[in-house]
């Protein structure tokens, strides 16, 4: 018996078990971004926080001045949420072709796995790691009802009331949020936590008296300082701050290891080409050297920082090794 041809509908149930046989193999060949002539389109550049805060103040000035290094447009994109695991999340799924980069924070990349915030990603593997980019000691604020005019007087409130004193943070795992932890480590005093989705807003709460205190850079707080709707009892860090003289460190008050701020720089989702990481660390490192720059992060009490990738990546693991003992199980 002669053999029957196959009939349409099983010719195009062949056809389609081909197409996705297809489809599947160009997805397990790996993505490889030509380096040459990179950048040749606009590049993203994602922040984990909200619009006003310091990550993304300094964010929106490193864009620029990497656009003008790059010679091609930075765009910042603001993806709030979970502390900055939304943002991270989004990057970690990136193609790897250098056009999608993001701000991040050490207490995204290494608080953030340690609490009990959901994180979908690991910090050693998912990413490509671009250089540093600066360092912001922070100030410790209280509102101007909260009865206390130095650090050893709101150590001494914070012990008689547990829970009493309430400190607003960027959300778990943001510098201010990680400020809120050493102290409550080094002082032996616990803090009622009151997450909001940016630094700004966290300090607009502290001034109209919703909650008592927070962390944060000078440019958010001393004008507030200044006309007297904040107090600032010290900047957590070893020496004092241009942008703050008069407001003393907590290492001359006797807490050396009450240091806080923000350090950040730039990542890409893994496997980003080897000459396109060369050539953005080459331009922060441009970027960081140039006056006009350092000045203006100098202004947001920012110290310019920039680094290796092997620097960087270094940085993230031992601070990864340094919260795990403060958050693992039993202390968070």
């Amino acid at each position: 018996m002669r053999p029957t041809r196959p009939t349409r509908p099983h010719r195009r149930r062949s056809l389609s078990s081909m197409a996705s046989l297809a489809a599947a193999m160009l997805l397990s060949i790996p993505f490889t971004a030509n380096a040459t002539g990179y950048p040749d389109k606009p590049i993203t550049l994602v922040v984990p926080f909200g619009a006003g805060g310091i990550t993304d103040l300094i964010a929106r000035a490193t864009g620029k001045a990497l656009s003008e290094q790059l010679g091609q447009s930075v765009v910042v994109e603001n993806r709030p949420g979970a502390g900055g695991n939304i943002a991270a999340d989004f990057v970690r799924r990136a193609r790897p072709d250098g056009y999608t980069l993001m701000f991040a924070t050490v207490g995204v990349l290494a608080v953030n796995p340690h609490t009990d915030v959901k994180v979908n990603f690991d910090s050693a593997k998912d990413f490509t790691y671009i250089s540093l980019v600066g360092s912001t000691p922070f100030l410790v604020v209280v509102g101007a009802d909260v009865p206390a005019n130095t650090l050893p007087a709101l150590i001494k409130l914070a012990q008689r009331k547990p829970d009493a004193i309430s400190v607003g943070t960027a959300g778990v795992g943001s510098a201010p949020y990680q400020g809120m932890r050493i102290f409550q480590d080094v002082a032996k005093v616990e803090f009622l936590h009151v997450p909001f989705k940016s630094g700004a807003e966290s300090v607009t709460n502290v001034v109209s008296g919703q909650v008592n205190m927070t962390f944060e850079a000078t440019p958010q707080v001393m004008p507030f300082v200044t006309s007297g709707k904040l107090r600032a009892l010290a900047v957590a860090s070893p020496h004092r701050l241009s942008t703050a003289p008069q407001v003393p460190s907590t290492a001359e008050l006797g807490f050396p290891s009450l240091v806080s701020g923000s350090v950040a720089g730039l990542i890409g989702p893994a496997g980003l080409d080897p000459a396109i990481v060369k050539k953005l660390n080459a331009a922060v490192a441009k970027v960081a050297a140039d006056p006009k720059f350092k000045a203006t992060l100098i202004a947001q009490g920012t110290e310019p920082a920039a680094s290796s990738p092997e620097q960087f990546r270094k940085l993230i693991s031992d601070e990864n090794q340094r919260w795990s003992a403060l958050l693992g199980a039993g202390n968070k």
